[in-house]
This record gives structure tokens, sequence and C-alpha cells, in this order.
């Protein structure tokens, strides 16, 4: 796939594309007088252009959305298939009425009422919309969600991912640039992947944990942006195609086959790989969670009775035994022994099965680790702790793994290609 900005053709093929986010982004690019915008080359036939832009969910929670910018902004309402757009330096708020929307001015006057979509421009380059107090960049989509307003970001993926890199990364010194640099390129070939992926929706991606957390601009970091923007276009492939790039926090020594921490096909490049220690200075490398019998059969009745839709007693624990582990050693199959029967867990969802006595709404650090049991002297268990390593799923890369090997001089392609087996990194866009 070829992107070249001095391709005229190209240009007109992404005006046409921009169509599927709504004639918005057509607007912007004209307010944007001074932005760059990326041209698209055609590809062979039967394939298809990927536009650099993402729209991401912010909320739809609320009734109401209060609408401001650093400087002044446009403010396209569509209505029964006409185009009205208003320009305004002042706060505005949209108020949901069931199917429609009404906008009202920062003196609470209607500006237009019956509305279908709002979007909302910043005019000129380097402005941000500011959404219920928090700032972005790109457009701000709003549309009728039931009794609510849906919130949309429509961003360029590069401007996404500055919202999205520092807070899956953490701040970071310039001797880590080359982990920053596989964040970036594994968040956006996320992201990339990811287009369209709901699509009875009119958002690409969520801002939670369900995709990626996405702060927009005010988490914006100078090291981060530079990362960014050294990568820019820049994802990992497997076999031509996007991989799915999962990464966590802290591998504990090695990082796991993707079909035996969850319940999916094996991928061959989501395989166990050693850590080689790399991840070793983190904080969650190594750690414990002590229960008592009482506190562990606790955890395990609220899950099960949450489980099943009514309450549930296990009775007392007799035992805690690791029947299966995976390739990299994480736990596959708990057995919990009770004095009335065995109940089995597996995989990752024994880790919101024992959580933690250190933090109760907060899951165990990850599957990898072991069982030491403390007994009475009638042989009743007193104690039990889990003795593990790591902190997440486990499978793909290594976030604090990653930090490790830039620190020892290892380019974030290099990092990239020893998470991701197999997998290759190249220039998109």
């Amino acid at each position: 796939m070829d992107f070249k900005k001095s391709d005229n053709t190209a240009f007109l093929t992404f005006i046409k594309l921009s169509a599927r986010i709504g004639t918005a982004l057509c607007l912007m690019i004209l307010i944007w007088s001074c932005a760059t915008v990326p041209g698209l080359k055609d590809e062979e036939p039967g394939s298809f252009i990927r536009v650099p832009f993402v729209r991401v969910l912010l909320d739809e929670s609320s009734k109401a959305a209060k609408i401001s910018a650093e400087k002044a902004f446009a403010i396209e309402c569509l209505a029964q298939g006409k185009q009205n757009v208003y320009y305004s330096s002042q706060p505005v708020e949209i108020t949901s009425r069931g199917k429609i929307l009404t906008v009202k001015n920062h003196n609470g006057l209607d500006i237009q009422d019956n509305v279908g979509e709002v979007n909302i421009i910043p005019r000129g380059s380097d402005n941000r919309i500011t959404v219920n107090g928090k700032p972005y960049r790109g457009i701000t989509q709003i549309l009728p969600y039931g009794l609510n307003v849906q919130l949309i970001n429509i961003v360029y993926m590069e401007d996404y991912l500055k919202g999205v890199v520092p807070p899956e990364i953490g701040k970071r010194s310039d001797n880590e640039i080359e982990a920053v640099k596989a964040q970036a390129v594994a968040a956006r070939t996320y992201a990339m992947a990811h287009l369209q992926q709901y699509p009875s929706e009119q958002y690409d991606l969520k801002s939670s944990i369900y995709d990626q957390v996405y702060e927009g601009s005010s988490v914006e970091d100078k090291l981060v942006n530079k990362a960014i923007i050294a990568t820019a276009g820049i994802v990992v492939t497997y076999e031509d195609k996007l991989i799915e790039a999962y990464y966590h926090s802290t591998c504990g020594g090695m990082t796991d086959d993707i079909a035996h921490v969850w319940d999916r096909k094996s991928i061959p490049y989501l395989k166990a790989v050693k850590d080689d220690g790399a991840c070793s200075w983190s904080k969650y490398y190594s750690w414990q969670e002590h229960f008592t019998e009482k506190q562990l059969r606790g955890r395990v009745e609220q899950y099960l009775s949450g489980d099943r839709g009514r309450d549930f007693l296990i009775g007392k624990i007799t035992d805690v035994t690791i029947s299966e582990r995976s390739p990299g050693g994480r736990v596959a199959r708990l057995l919990i022994h009770t004095e009335r029967d065995v109940y089995r867990f597996y995989r990752d969802r024994i880790r919101w099965v024992i959580g933690r006595t250190s933090n109760p709404d907060l899951i165990l650090p990850s599957d990898n680790f072991d069982v030491i049991i403390s007994r009475d002297s009638n042989n009743d268990i007193t104690d039990v702790v889990f003795k593990g390593n790591g902190y997440g799923h486990g499978v793909g890369m290594c976030q604090c793994g990653a930090i490790g090997l830039a620190r020892q001089g290892v380019l974030f392609d290099n990092i990239l290609e020893k998470y991701y087996v197999g997998a290759q990194v190249k220039k998109l866009y």
C-alpha cells in the first residue's frame, strides 16, 4: 500500500473515501487550510484502502455534552438532508431529545433544534476541541443515542496514538525511546486492524480497555510524540496481513501462546517467548497475594454467585491444586477442592476468580503463580499464598520487557520481531 502526499489523483480518492465518516471530514480539510492531508493511491482490484483516520467512541452515557475549543470552531448541523454550518468562539451545549439533538449557545439559547447529527470542527491548525472538559484533536461527532448523546472523536491515526501511547507506556526517558516506538507501532497496528470492527456502529474503536485506552491531547508527551512521528505509518504484519498486536505490562520471564491463555485458536506469531530477564526491573516481576481460607472461600463464592445468578456456597476449602500449565508457565487449570465438591477454573479467568486481598477491586496480577498452603494441627487450611510473576495476560509484547531491551540498545523493530514471532515490521503509509 502506497501513500503519497503529492498524488493529486490519490487526494481525490481520499475525498471520496472520506464519505464513510461523513461530510464533516471534508469540511475539516477545508478549515484546516494549513494542515497536511495524506493522499491515498488505489490498489489492485479486489483490495481496499485503509483511510488513516479513526473514529473513537468517547462516551454515550450522558444526556448532554458541553463543547468548547482553544480557538474558534465550526458547528455542522445535519437535519432532514440539509446542512447548516455555524461558527463560534464560545462554548456550546448539545442535548438529546430522544432521536434528535438540540444545539444551544453559551447563554442557553437555541442555535438549532431537531438535528440528527452535529459535527464540531476546529478552525485553523493545532486547535483542540474540548469535550466535557477534556481536549481532543480532530472532529467531535455527536449523535443521538436513546435518551443520551453519543460522542465520537474522528481523528488522524497519528494524532489518535498521541492520546493512546502515554497512558500505555508511562513516562519514559530518552534512553527508552525505542520501547516507546515499539509501543506506538503496536498500538497503530492494533487500531488499523480494528477499523470498522463494529459494522453497525458509527465508530471503529472504544476509548477504554475494550480496545485501547485513549485520553485525548491532555496526556501528550514530547518524547512520545517524537517516537510516533519517527514511526509514522509503520505497522507489524504476518504474511502481509496486519497482526493482532496484543501487549501487556510484564510477562514475568516468558510470554505465552494465545491458545493457552484465552479460548482462541493458536496464532503463529503469538507464541511463548523467553524474556531473558528484560522485564525483571518491573515491580510486578514477582508478587504475592495472601488469603486466609475464609477470604479465599469468600472470593470463590462471590465469583460463582455472580456467574450463576444466585447465592452459591462451596463449603470449606480442603485443597488448592494446579493440574495444568501453559507453555509459558501460566496456570491453565486450577482446582479448588472443598468438602462439597471440586471446582475447576481455566486460563485467564482464574485471575477474576481469585482477585486480590491487597485490593479487592482488582484481579490477580497474572496466572503465572505457585500455590503455597499452610495447615493447622488438624490438617485444615489456614492460609493460601499465591506467589507469582508478571502482570497482565502474557500474550504478545511485554511492555516492561520492551523498555528493558531498549535500555540495552535494542531497536524498536527488533523488539517487535522478538515478541511477535515471525512477524515483519513494514511501512504502510
